[in-house]
């Protein structure tokens, strides 16, 4: 893969991540369009640890609060930091997504080529994004779920392993139908993407390092990278600004949209 499609993935990589409408749907489309192949593990390992870079860094303060806490709650410094709390959830939620993401890795990689597939979930979950968000109430900041919303986050994971669910549309939908307002389903989701995007990586990253990788990858890996985490930075700051006085529902329409032309350039063409 040349740099300049790298480039370009790389960046509706970083878009579509964040935003609730299926990065594994655009990039199959695009991929499909320019008859460019499917692209190799490295690469995708490379667009993950792009956007894995733009959600820390968007996050850093927030983050760093969140580990400071955690870390003084530990050493028994404080009780009931509401940053500690948050941080505990997140740990939570993090546990049946890396474990149904390793159980279930293998076949995730097979439904990738299954188009059909990719078009009913992103229809579908379409639907759940817009149901949730027009029929979710918004009592509840991120400090207010409690263990269950967390776990039923954290599963939610798991189902984003199907090509064309999103995995932060799947965790929004999930936050909001618990109670989470707009905003606090999104930093939510966002802050999960930390350790689940960062266990992938790693994970896959391994492999890589144990197979070995030529050394003719290395500049479209790093064009991807650098592409996706420019891309994340703004396109979560985007999403963000957005809902301060807006919904999820553009972004189901797009979905149902999107779920059409797929299925015209994918399945019938």
């Amino acid at each position: 893969m040349g740099i300049l499609p790298a480039l370009l993935l790389g960046a509706v990589q970083g878009v579509t991540e964040f935003w609730p409408i299926s990065s594994s749907a655009h990039l199959a489309l695009l991929i499909h369009i320019f008859g460019w192949g499917e692209p190799d593990l490295s690469f995708m390992v490379a667009l993950h640890v792009g956007t894995w870079l733009a959600v820390v860094w968007y996050y850093r303060r927030r983050l760093l609060s969140i580990v400071v806490a955690l870390w003084r709650e530990v050493r028994g410094n404080s009780r009931g930091d509401p940053e500690a709390r948050l941080g505990g959830l997140l740990l939570l939620a993090t546990i049946p997504g890396v474990i149904l993401g390793a159980v279930f890795a293998e076949s995730s990689q097979m439904m990738e080529g299954m188009p059909l597939l990719m078009t009913v979930t992103l229809a579908v979950f379409g639907l759940v994004l817009w149901a949730a968000d027009a029929w979710g109430p918004q009592a509840k900041d991120s400090n207010g779920a409690g263990w269950r919303e967390a776990l039923a986050m954290g599963v939610a994971q798991g189902i984003a392993l199907m090509p064309g669910v999103s995995r932060s549309g799947v965790t929004i939908s999930t936050a909001r139908a618990a109670g989470l307002g707009r905003r606090e389903a999104a930093d939510f989701a966002f802050l999960l993407s930390v350790p689940i995007i960062g266990a992938a990586a790693a994970y896959q990253g391994l492999k890589l390092v144990l197979d070995g990788m030529p050394a003719d990858r290395i500049w479209p890996m790093l064009a991807g990278c650098a592409s996706a985490a420019v891309t994340g930075y703004f396109a979560i700051g985007f999403l963000l600004s957005r809902l301060k006085a807006g919904t999820f529902r553009p972004y189901a329409i797009y979905r149902l949209v999107l779920a059409a032309v797929l299925l015209v350039v994918l399945v019938i063409l």
